[in-house]
Formats: structure tokens, sequence, C-alpha cells
């Protein structure tokens, strides 16, 4: 897979890539991203996090902290 990142002003419907003739005729995806106020605000937003929110939701074993066993470290060495 080969990723190009390209930057254009749109001013029509019509939007003209260069530096692309080496994918004329074969199946690309394009992904269209919009850079403005508004689509930062929401990202902004996905990203708050409020403090405690998952308070009692989240349980963590009391073996925690304990030292995994022989084998289980093993498999992190292969």
């Amino acid at each position: 897979m080969i990723a190009r990142k390209m930057k254009r002003h749109l001013d029509s419907d019509v939007v003209r890539l260069s530096d692309v003739e080496a994918l004329i005729g074969k199946d690309v995806e394009i992904i269209v991203l919009e850079d403005s106020p508004a689509a930062q605000s929401v990202d902004a937003e996905l990203r708050k996090r409020i403090r405690g929110s998952a308070k009692g939701t989240v349980w963590v074993s009391p073996e925690f902290d304990e030292p995994l066993p022989d084998d289980v470290l093993s498999t992190f060495y292969q």
C-alpha cells in the first residue's frame, strides 16, 4: 500500500491531483479530511475526559501487581 498526502484548497467540485499518474487504472481509496474549526471542536469534545466518570465500573484483581508465571512470561520473549 502506498499513501500520499496532498493538501488542496477546494474551489469547485472537480479535484485535480498531481503525481498520481502511476495510480491511473488501479483501485484506490480516497479519504477526505476537513480541516476546519468546527471539525477541530468536535475532535476536542471527543477527547475531553471527566475525572472519576468510570468510578465503580473498573475492577482490578488483588493479584494485579504480582509477577507473572514463567510459562506466561516465556511467551513474551519468543
